[in-house]
């Protein structure tokens, strides 16, 4: 059967694609073409040496996740697109030239990323911890982030790990950076309608931080959805924990908001 829309899943960092593959299957069950993708130095695209490659945040953002979407495209074409993203992954919606090609986005704990914003104490203690004492001693050691240990991701790149820490060191995020150092963007570009889903156990991103970063985007319309764990049938949602298999049953909620999108039928 045609799909009845195209689904593009964007990870948080560091995350690799294969994270969100049961999500994405139980998406195709529901009628939708989902397309993963890894930014360069996760996942399947880490070159052979991690050392010495070079690469930024907003890379992720102006190119890895704008191939994506024309891949996409491509595939399944005229039908309306519907972007997922989890975590970072909405915040690099604003480095995509090709941007307008997505109807509606659904944020997954997507918000201001600064260390104080997190929840206190245990989570600012492990941000502290990861950005100036485990982060440096790997980058020192290995030239960039492995999996494991303190990280619960995948590889990350030594300049992805750099911007990410100076970003959430900043009082307003990366929004002191869009006038010069992060041109070019398109944050102020972006209208296509926002649904942010939150949730009330997510250690990293409140209500608040959610609201914050939508103000990046003031010509996008939005909603933010507040969730309780116990609301969806579930014990933790987290940051990431809604994508695990565990969680099966909060599923329905965000693929009914997503079915919800595209039967408004917006390209």
């Amino acid at each position: 059967d045609r799909p009845q829309a195209a689904v593009l899943i964007s990870s948080a960092t560091g995350f690799p694609r294969d994270f969100y593959l049961p999500f994405a299957r139980y998406g195709a069950a529901c009628g939708a073409a989902c397309f993963l993708y890894d930014y360069r130095g996760v996942g399947t695209s880490v070159p052979k040496s991690l050392k010495s490659f070079k690469t930024d945040f907003p890379d992720w953002g102006r190119l890895d996740m704008a191939a994506a979407l024309d891949r996409l495209i491509a595939a399944v074409p005229g039908i309306p697109v519907i972007h997922i993203a989890n975590s970072a992954g909405g915040h690099l919606v604003g480095f995509m030239p090709n941007h307008d090609k997505i109807a509606r986005h659904v944020f997954i704990g997507v918000g201001f990323g600064t260390w104080w914003s997190h929840r206190f104490p245990k989570q600012q203690f492990l941000d502290l911890f990861f950005w100036w004492i485990y982060g440096p001693m790997k980058l020192a050691m290995k030239g960039y982030i492995p999996a494991g240990g303190l990280w619960g991701g995948s590889t990350l790149p030594a300049g992805a790990f750099r911007t990410w820490r100076r970003w959430s060191h900043k009082g307003e995020y990366f929004r002191s950076e869009l006038a010069n150092r992060l041109q070019p963007h398109y944050f102020n570009d972006i209208k296509a309608r926002v649904i942010s889903f939150v949730f009330t156990d997510d250690p990293m991103t409140k209500l608040k931080c959610a609201r914050q970063f939508l103000e990046f985007m003031p010509c996008a319309k939005h909603e933010i959805r507040l969730r309780r764990p116990e609301e969806l049938g579930v014990k933790t949602l987290g940051h990431q924990d809604l994508f695990r298999r565990k969680n099966e049953a909060a599923w329905p909620e965000i693929w009914s908001a997503v079915k919800d999108e595209w039967k408004k039928g917006a390209i």
